[in-house]
């Protein structure tokens, strides 16, 4: 099986200025609680692990690494919306920048529940406003809601791979000519650079099998 890189709630209406500092001890229980659900989720964002491809062979082996892999999405989706209840959106000031990113990265692979992504984004949109979140973490998360209601993206950044096994932008671009400028703007790098490092990722992964098909190395855009 070829390995692709991956690089309904009830809206809550919440803002965060609703929300009390947080205390050291709150502060520290919740970094806790991210760095958990950060470190459990890049287990399961690439391909499963050798020992179990050997184990099981590579087409059952992948079936039980996507079915973990979805128990563990929704039991971090589940804390996160928790934590969102409680304290807002976990940005900057909350948690520091290091740590709102491990708040983000379950929302950005919340696939099955693209209104609470939806939600997210709205929220992460406002704490933007306020340098309160990663520019190029709201760039992701557009895009991918984007791509979950089948729309096209305006940076670019979620990938799919054409017959030769080259990154191309997952449902296409809005505005391909401005798309350099806008992912300057919130701190992406160029599409050149980005698809072609995507491509050359995706090249390692399958190199076994990409060889046996006559694919001997990488194309990329010039």
């Amino acid at each position: 099986m070829k390995k692709k890189l991956l690089s309904g709630i009830i809206l809550i209406a919440i803002s965060c200025s609703s929300h009390k500092p947080l205390s050291d001890s709150e502060r520290g229980k919740i970094i806790s609680e991210l760095d958990y659900i950060r470190n459990i989720d890049q287990q399961y964002a690439r391909i499963p692990p050798k020992e179990m491809r050997e184990k099981y062979g590579e087409e059952k082996a992948w079936k039980i690494f996507e079915a973990k892999r979805d128990s563990v999405g929704k039991d971090n989706q589940d804390k996160i919306k928790k934590l969102y209840t409680q304290y807002g959106y976990l940005g900057f000031k909350q948690v520091g920048k290091e740590n709102t990113t491990k708040f983000w990265i379950s929302i950005q692979h919340a696939d099955n529940d693209v209104e609470f992504q939806k939600e997210m984004l709205a929220a992460m949109k406002k704490e933007i406003k306020k340098d309160n979140a990663h520019k190029n973490e709201y760039a992701m998360l557009e895009d991918r809601v984007a791509i979950n209601s089948n729309q096209k993206q305006r940076f670019g950044t979620q990938v799919t791979y054409n017959k030769a096994e080259q990154a191309v932008p997952k449902n296409g671009l809005k505005d391909s000519v401005n798309v350099d400028k806008l992912r300057l703007e919130y701190g992406l790098p160029s599409f050149k650079e980005y698809y072609n490092q995507m491509t050359m990722m995706h090249f390692e992964m399958n190199k076994e099998s990409f060889v046996k098909k006559g694919i001997t190395e990488p194309k990329l855009y010039q």
